[in-house]
This record gives C-alpha cells, sequence and structure tokens, in this order.
C-alpha cells in the first residue's frame, strides 16, 4: 500500500532555546548572550539566521505535522512504513504484497521541485489527511480508508437525518451569500442608481421581508384572508350556516381519534413519499429505469350521464384560472413541457396531470392517524378562515370582544382605530353589534335570531370540523383515481396525446378554451398530453357529486397549504401547517426553525438568479468555467473514442452512439437567460417584480405569478437553449434527456468536488467523476430510451438492447448483495433494480480515468505537482479525490428509508461498487485478485 514516507528529519532537539539546556545545547545562546559586544555586522547576521531558523521551522512543522496525522495509528509501534510492490507475471494482471517494515531515518534532501507549496494546496493536502483512516487496507474497504478520517471528525445535526460532503458544500455556499447579503448596503438606491445597485437593494429586500419575523407575525392572516375572499367572491362559500354528514362525503368516523403525539410514520410511509419525489425527479433527469409498455392507441373516455350545469362550470373554471396563475393545484394540474413524443423535443408542449394533495403521497390517504391528524389541521385552518373572512363578518352578528380581539392581532394601531370608531358609535341606536348582555334583538344572552327565537347555527369550530371531513374525504378519492407514480411519471405511459377539443369532452366540468385564455398563451394548444386518461373520468365523477361548500373549502385549503409558510411563524395558519409538516418529516416538536435557512431558500424561489450572480462573483471565476468546460470536453471526446471497441455495441449502434454524445450540450456555472454575467439582463428579468421590504407574502405571491406567466409564455414555442432548471448557487448536477444537456452549477464547482487551483488528476478524479456521471446517464437504460434530439426513439439495434440489459443486470445483481443496518443492527438490502441507472452512470468514472490520462503529455506540467505530506501517486489521488466526495453520515432510519426510495445507491457502495469493477484503480493500488477491492472477473460487471 503505497502512502506517506514516515518523516526522515534527524533533527530531534527544540528549535527555541531550552533554559534548562546545556551551552553546547543551545545554539542561539550565542547570539542572545554573548560573550562580548557584538559589532554591527554581527547583530545583522544574527538577526538575520533568527530569521531563517523560524522560516525553517515552520515548514519542517508542515512536514512534521503531516507526517504525524498519517502515522497516527503506526507510530505506537515506531516509525514503520507501508511499502506497495508491484510484481508483474505473463499469466496475471498486477498482484500486490503487503507487508510492514522498520525503515531508518535519512536525510529529507532536497525537496522536489514539483512539490506544490502553494496555501491552496497545502490546505488541499491538509483535507486529504485529515480525511484517511490509515489504519484501514484501502485494497480492502477503500471508503473507509478515503473518508474514515472525515467519519470519525463530523456528526450529523440535530435536526437531519444525514450529513456528507454535499451538505457541507451548501452550508458554505449559504455562508457566502450571508456575507454578501451583509454587505449590501441598506439605503434604498437612488433614482439613477446602476442595475447592478437595484439588483442587489431587491436580494436584500427579499432576504429582510423574510427574516423580520416580528413584522410578520404582526400583519397576520390578512395576506392569506384576502385571497381566500376572493376564492369566496369567484366560487361561493365554504361556511354555510349548518353543515350536515352525508353517506357519501363523511366518513370520518374511520380515522378520529386514531392519531395521537406519540405517533411516529411507518417506513413505508416514508418510503412512500421519497420514491413519488425521485420518480417525478427522474422523468425530468433520466435517472429510473423505465420499462417500454406496449404500443396502444388512445381513445376517449365513456362517461356516465354527465349533468351539464353552466354556471357551475364557469365558476369551476375561474376559479382553476386564479388558482393555478398563483402556483395552487387543485383537481387537475396543467404543465409546460418539451413534446419528448413529438418530431420536436424543445417545443414546449401542454401537459395534463393528476391532482395531488396536502399529503406526499397516495399512500398516506389509507393511513387513519395521518387522515385523523390531516383532519384536525384542515378543521384549524377552515376556522381561522371562517372567522375572518369578509363574508361571515358582513352576515353574522359579532360581539365587541370578538372585534377586538381580531383587531389586536392585526396590529395596535388597527385595534386603537376600532376603539375610537366604537367610542364614536357605541350610543348610537344603529349600533351593528349587540353588546354583551343587549338582549335588544335576541333573548337576554344576545344569542337569538333576528325574530327573536332561538338560532339553530352550530359553532363554527364544529361546522368546520365536519366541512374539513368531507374535504379530507373528497381529496382521498382524487388521489385513489390518480395514477401510481411509477406509471404517472414513465415517459412511455404518460405520453397520451389528445386534440384539445377531444380533452374538452373528457373534462365537461371545465371550459378549456376560457381557462386558457385567461393565460394569455402566444399560441392556442392543438393537442394536450394527458399523463393518465382514466383519470379524467374519475375526477368528472366526483365533481358531479360534491357539494358546492366542500368545493369551495377544497379550494381555500389548497391556496391556504400553498401559502402559509409565507406567513409568520406565530400565526395560526402557518403552526397548523407547521404542524402538519413536523410528523410528516420526522421532526420533534417544539423543534424551532432555522430562519436563516428558510429565508435563503426563499431568496432563491423569489430572485435566485441575482443570488446566483453574487455567489458566481464571490466563487467562481470564467477561467474556472474554461477549465469545467475543458474538462467535459475531454471526457466525452474520450467516451466517443471508446464506443467502436465495446465489445456489446455493433458498430450500427456505435454509430448511433457517437452522434448522441456529440449532440450532448454541457452547460457550466450559470446560465445565459438571463445572463448571470450582466446585471442589466438580471434587471430586465425581474423588471416586473415588484419587492416589498415590508411585504413578504406580496413578494412570494408577485414572484409565483411572474413565474407562471412566464412559463405560459412559452407554450408552443421552442425552449430557450440558454435557459436552466437551476441557480447556479445550487449544489447538484443533471442530464435533461428531452434536451440533451447536461449542467454543472457552479454551487457544485467548490472543493471537495473541485478547485482550478487543484493538480489535474484532482479536478478529474472529483468533478470529472461528476460530469462523466452525468455523460452517461444519456446512455443508461432510461436515457438511452432518447435519441440525439431528445426524442423517445429505439435508435439501437435489437441485438445490442439485448447485450446492454445483460450487462444492466450485472450491476443490478451485483448492487443487490449490498446493504445498509438498520437500527436493530439488521441488514436491509439495496434493490439493484431501483439503482440500476445511477449505478451505471457512476460508471462513467471509467472516463473521467481515460480522459485525465489522454490530457497528461507533460510529467514536468502542473498537472504533475505533488502534494506536501502526500506520497501517493498521481493516479492513487485520483481515486482518494473520487471517493472522498462521497463521505456521509447517515442515521440508521434514514438509511433504510432511503434505500427503499432512492434511485441512487448509499454513498459507501456508490465508491466500492464503482471501483470494484475498474481496473485502473487495482492497479493505481496494487489490489491483488480476491482482496475485497478486487473480486473475481466473474464477480466484476463492465458496461462502458
Amino acid at each position: 500500500m503505497a502512502q506517506p514516507r514516515a518523516s526522515t528529519d534527524e533533527e530531534n532537539a527544540p528549535l527555541l532555546d531550552n533554559p534548562d539546556s546545556s551551552p553546547s545545547q543551545s545554539p542561539l545562546k550565542a547570539i542572545f548572550s554573548p560573550s562580548r559586544p557584538l559589532t554591527l555586522l554581527e547583530k545583522a547576521l544574527g538577526a538575520l539566521a533568527v530569521v531563517l531558523l523560524l522560516l525553517a521551522s515552520v515548514f519542517v512543522g508542515l512536514f512534521a505535522g503531516a507526517e504525524g496525522s498519517l502515522n497516527k495509528e503506526k507510530g505506537k509501534h515506531g516509525k514503520v512504513e507501508w511499502k506497495t510492490e508491484y510484481i508483474t507475471s505473463t499469466k496475471t494482471a498486477t498482484t500486490t504484497n503487503y507487508g510492514t517494515t522498520t525503515t531508518s531515518p535519512s536525510p529529507t534532501g532536497i525537496p522536489d521541485k514539483n512539490l506544490c507549496l502553494t496555501p491552496e494546496c497545502v490546505i488541499l493536502s491538509s483535507s486529504i489527511l485529515q480525511s484517511l483512516n490509515q489504519s484501514v487496507d484501502p485494497c480492502e474497504d477503500f471508503y473507509e480508508f478515503a473518508t474514515g478520517g472525515w467519519a470519525a471528525s463530523h456528526s450529523i445535526p440535530a435536526d437531519r437525518g444525514l450529513y456528507g460532503a454535499f451538505n457541507e458544500v451548501n452550508d458554505n455556499n449559504k455562508k457566502i451569500l450571508i456575507k454578501v447579503l451583509d454587505s449590501i448596503p441598506s439605503e434604498r438606491p437612488k433614482k439613477d442608481a446602476s442595475a447592478e445597485e437595484q439588483n442587489l437593494a431587491k436580494l436584500k429586500a427579499v432576504y429582510n421581508s423574510c427574516i423580520n419575523i416580528e413584522h410578520l407575525n404582526d400583519v397576520g392572516r390578512k395576506p392569506l384572508v384576502e385571497l381566500a375572499d376572493h376564492i369566496i367572491h369567484i366560487f361561493g362559500e365554504f361556511d354555510i350556516d349548518s353543515i350536515s354528514p352525508s353517506e357519501v362525503f363523511d366518513q370520518s368516523y374511520e380515522w378520529t381519534g386514531t392519531y395521537d403525539e406519540s405517533y411516529s410514520l411507518p417506513i413505508e410511509l416514508v418510503a412512500a413519499a421519497e420514491r413519488s419525489e425521485k420518480l417525478q425527479e427522474a422523468k425530468k433527469k433520466g435517472a429510473a429505469h423505465w420499462e417500454i409498455p406496449t404500443p396502444k392507441e388512445p381513445s376517449v373516455q365513456e362517461f356516465y350521464q354527465y349533468r351539464p350545469n353552466e354556471e357551475r362550470e364557469k365558476r369551476i373554471t375561474n376559479t382553476l384560472a386564479w388558482l393555478h396563475s398563483r402556483g395552487v393545484q387543485g383537481l387537475v394540474n396543467f404543465e409546460i413541457e418539451g413534446d419528448a413524443g413529438g418530431e420536436d423535443s424543445q417545443v414546449q408542449s401542454l401537459w395534463l396531470y393528476q391532482a395531488f394533495g396536502g399529503l406526499p403521497s397516495k399512500e398516506y390517504y389509507e393511513e387513519k392517524p395521518i387522515l385523523d391528524l390531516y383532519q384536525s389541521v384542515i378543521s384549524g385552518i377552515l376556522t381561522d378562515l371562517a372567522e375572518h373572512t369578509s363574508v361571515r363578518q358582513k352576515d353574522e352578528k359579532r360581539d365587541l370582544l370578538s372585534d377586538l380581539e381580531i383587531a389586536m392581532e392585526s396590529g395596535q394601531a388597527e385595534a386603537q382605530g376600532l376603539i375610537e370608531e366604537l367610542l364614536d358609535v357605541a350610543e348610537d341606536e344603529s349600533w351593528p353589534w349587540p353588546w354583551p348582555g343587549d338582549d335588544r334583538k335576541g333573548d337576554g344572552n344576545g344569542t337569538g335570531d333576528k325574530d327573536g327565537g332561538k338560532t339553530t347555527k352550530e359553532p363554527v369550530d364544529e361546522r368546520m370540523d365536519k366541512l374539513a371531513s368531507q374535504v379530507v374525504h373528497f381529496e382521498r378519492e382524487l388521489m385513489r383515481a390518480g395514477a401510481d407514480p411509477e406509471y404517472l411519471f414513465n415517459p412511455h405511459y404518460a405520453y397520451n396525446p389528445y386534440s384539445t377539443k377531444t380533452v374538452s369532452k373528457m373534462l365537461p366540468f371545465l371550459d378549456i378554451p376560457t381557462y386558457l385564455s385567461s393565460f394569455a398563451p402566444r399560441s392556442f394548444p392543438a393537442n394536450i398530453t394527458v399523463t393518465h386518461p382514466p383519470y379524467l373520468k374519475s375526477v368528472t365523477n366526483l365533481i358531479d357529486k360534491t357539494p358546492d361548500h366542500v368545493l369551495s373549502g377544497y379550494f381555500v385549503t389548497r391556496l391556504a397549504l400553498t401559502y402559509a409558510g409565507a406567513l409568520g411563524p406565530k400565526v395560526t395558519i402557518r403552526q397548523e401547517k407547521k404542524r402538519l409538516e413536523d410528523v410528516l418529516k420526522g421532526i420533534k416538536k417544539g423543534t424551532e426553525e432555522n430562519r436563516q435557512d428558510v429565508c435563503l431558500n426563499w431568496v432563491d424561489e423569489i430572485i435566485g438568479f441575482i443570488a446566483g450572480r453574487e455567489f458566481v462573483r464571490e466563487a467562481f471565476s470564467p477561467e474556472a468555467k474554461a477549465d469545467g468546460e475543458h474538462i467535459i470536453r475531454a471526457i466525452v471526446k474520450a467516451f466517443t473514442e471508446k464506443l467502436p471497441h465495446i465489445s456489446w455495441m455493433d458498430a450500427e449502434s456505435a454509430k448511433a452512439a457517437q452522434k448522441k454524445a456529440g449532440a450532448i450540450i454541457p452547460k457550466i456555472g450559470y446560465p445565459l437567460s438571463p445572463n448571470t454575467t450582466d446585471p442589466t439582463s438580471l434587471q430586465n428579468w425581474y423588471g416586473r417584480l415588484t419587492i416589498d421590504e415590508r411585504d413578504f407574502f406580496g413578494n412570494v405571491l408577485s414572484s409565483t405569478l411572474l413565474e407562471e406567466t412566464r412559463t405560459w409564455a412559452g407554450l408552443g414555442r421552442r425552449r430557450n437553449r440558454d435557459s436552466w432548471e437551476m441557480y447556479p448557487q445550487t449544489v447538484n448536477a443533471y442530464y435533461s434527456p428531452p434536451d440533451g444537456e447536461i449542467v454543472f452549477p457552479a454551487g457544485i464547482l467548490q472543493p471537495p468536488f473541485y478547485s482550478q487551483s487543484w493538480p489535474a488528476h484532482l479536478r478529474f478524479g472529483a468533478f470529472g467523476a461528476v460530469a462523466a456521471h452525468e455523460l452517461t446517464h444519456a446512455f443508461d437504460n432510461s436515457g438511452s430510451q432518447y435519441d440525439e434530439k431528445g426524442r423517445l426513439r429505439d435508435w439501437w439495434t435489437k441485438q445490442t438492447v439485448k447485450d446492454f440489459e445483460e450487462r444492466a443486470q450485472c450491476v443490478a445483481k451485483q448492487y443487490s448483495k449490498y446493504y445498509v443496518h438498520d437500527a436493530d443492527g439488521k441488514k436491509v438490502y439495496v434493490n439493484g433494480n431501483l439503482t440500476n441507472g445511477e449505478d451505471i452512470a457512476d460508471s462513467g468514472l471509467a472516463q473521467a480515468f481515460l480522459a485525465w490520462k489522454n490530457t497528461v503529455s507533460d510529467s514536468k506540467s502542473k498537472d504533475s505537482e505533488k502534494l506536501p505530506g502526500l506520497n501517493f501517486s498521481d493516479e492513487q489521488l485520483f481515486f482518494l479525490a473520487y471517493a472522498r466526495v462521497w463521505a456521509q453520515l447517515t442515521r440508521p432510519a434514514t438509511a433504510v428509508s432511503r434505500i427503499r426510495t432512492d434511485p441512487h445507491s448509499p454513498p459507501n457502495w456508490r465508491a466500492v461498487g464503482t471501483l470494484k469493477n475498474l481496473d485502473a484503480f487495482h492497479k493505481a493500488f496494487g489490489c491483488k485478485v480476491g482482496s475485497g477491492m478486487n473480486p473475481p472477473k466473474k464477480d466484476q460487471c463492465e458496461l462502458w
């Protein structure tokens, strides 16, 4: 095993004078305690000697500290070093003999002139050293060898289920943005301010409007009540005088009383929610294995006799258009996506999806305790809104104390104004509200109706609890009618284009032409892609038999759950939503939110590209962008040249694959639409967005309206190829199958993934692996179903597809042997079929290694510089750089949940599994056949 030499410095005496030492042991005594007065020249020379000694001590300290860290485990047994010997025979691959030998100290000698001693290299070297666990044989468990030191020095934060290198980078990126925000002046920009100044002012105003929770709490529910009033005005009231249970819409007896605070979510439910989320992501990024179904012709569904109601259809249409334009999903959802099944995947077409609810997936609607909790949350929200919407305030008579309570919640100024108004009219006979004890309009308790008799109206909380049970039942029926995510997000099953006229017949309760016209698209769509046609029949049937007040309650609930996060933490509606979120996320009751993180996320949502520009200016450079593009081009070139030599791919398929590889568009750092480097471009992009530092809710709403408008404006047009789906500060990367592009934001081009100052083998080993991963997605079992133009097409020969599947199954079987431990220490195995696409993409590391080797032509160049304290070869450092990015700690419950739902294998197996199949790694570390990291060839898999 190759590793740094033990220290060979022969100097063991202290570098500074020891007062207890004899004169012969104190070489500096002659300078500081001379036997005679020193001349000026002697003093100067003495001072120079001290400076040189101090400098020498710094360098010796660096090396000694590094060596001490490296030999922490072995130091207990004396100075020893691992020596790796490579013995090549004609029969087998390179093998390694391991053994420890004690070496005698020898002079260090003249430092290697290729040794990199820049601050960046010293920091990098220190980081690598601290990540290692050198008590482990790298040929047995390379992940532990490369990351064991990191794991020993880190822990999982209390509010998280895992913590790893990705989280570290994300946290560091947030610190950069906070530093930027703190540096922006608080004063409003002048009228003649530059585009840059105005952009920065908007950035700070968004953050300040979110972080000022005292003001948000003072504002209260008012902005949401105004929106709820609008729904009531368009569609009708949800708070009617009396709500009677019905056999169809009140089935709360199934779940009432089943929830208590000791309840915790079953792992199966968490897994179902994550599966839905991952598959939705996979559709966009080509990261899941989609089975190709038998071709079928779409047919119009035959409905029962729908009862037309033109007035009601108009109200539903207007309500849905109003909600959808504000990002609130309900009943049916329309999306603008590329036409993957058409001739041009870049043309943005209209897709129709089923509704999604307030719970993470349809499985949650069958869990009785969750339904009980969900009903109580909706009841609390509806009760709060019912007591404050203008409709009920006009119709109902309230007492003085209720009005004062409402006013106090809205702020001191409003309360004071109400008090002054009441003093003016208190003696007036036309006083509109009965005083407590005033029986002029009923009985002596002020509870009578206008005729003096007893009212039969139920208390508002009882009415809203009944309504909440009906809303939950209605929403559950919607979820039951929808397709499972494996079908809904499968591009083959979900691609069902119909004419717009046909879809209108399939959804008789919705006036689609009127609905579409409200979004003012540039062109009227001739076709609509229906992702799950049977859903249209079910939703039509359900709406036909649903009372208006239940539909109104459903609409208002969807609105409240969507915008609750924009309210102050102490506002009742926000607290109800958080009560639900905490249970769904497994967060301990009473845990305070990290407001800074919350507001940075909102900054991304509202004004993310301006924040991205500032991040790029602080943490990225044009040179880094050019270097990243160079790395990707080198990987694509290496892959393209390798394709004709892949044994299982015939010449026709290899040629098509080369064509597709050449068509891949790499995007590095930041988008050009809007142009992140141009403040004027960003000013224009957000020009219609008015930001008010005292109106956070309004900022969220305005931003949503702007984005929806921008999205609908693209309907029927070709997508702008300069646009991105991520902001520059995002720690992620993706391959988009219909767009044929691989994207790497500046946020992920940070240590330990990338630094321009690193030697090439480290840049290729870390970032190059990420780039090769995304490129390989274009040729895995999902991406391979899209041709070079991003269209769903069969472009491989049948024999190549067969041979590919055989090798893909080899990978699936291999990874199915890997596992994590649950809380009881039992093994839970990876589903190799679920992770197959990502596992195959990880094998792209081979292309990154080949690309790096192709770029190394001069061993004396910067690319061959050595790092201080590290006696690893360039090849070994390449693989260390790769393994380091997968460093992660995970709680058992989180590990089990992710292994059942995440299309990515656990991070340790992503490193180990990839390297087990890579001969270049075996040679680099001299791992003999049969060792943990070099299994017999029959147990290895190779695709690309």
